[in-house]
């Protein structure tokens, strides 16, 4: 059975070149669950920000306060990111047949 790691690998593969809209800032990674930060307006990953707010409760773009509860979700961002994985997912699935 395969583990997340390698699953996320194969996606990463398959996805090619993620739009720089897609990334996080702070990974470089592609955003799954895209959250605003109020403060700053900066848009992140969930997981990303969530494992920054373990050490330190402050906007790491601006230094203001944050907390979880105050992570704003981005719904339409989230739709295309899906919108896009799913394009590139058939994409690829085209081009293996």
């Amino acid at each position: 059975m395969r583990d997340a790691a390698a699953r996320e690998e194969e996606d990463e593969e398959l996805l090619g070149e993620v739009p720089g809209d897609f990334e996080d800032p702070i990974q470089y990674t592609l955003m799954k669950d895209p959250v605003r930060l109020p403060s700053s307006g900066t848009i992140c990953d969930r997981s990303t920000i969530q494992r920054h707010l373990l050490s330190e409760s402050r906007d790491p773009f601006n230094r203001a306060t944050l907390t979880e509860d105050m992570l704003e979700p981005v719904p339409e961002l989230k739709a295309r990111i899906d919108a896009w994985i799913k394009e590139q997912k058939a994409n690829a699935r085209m081009d293996t047949t």
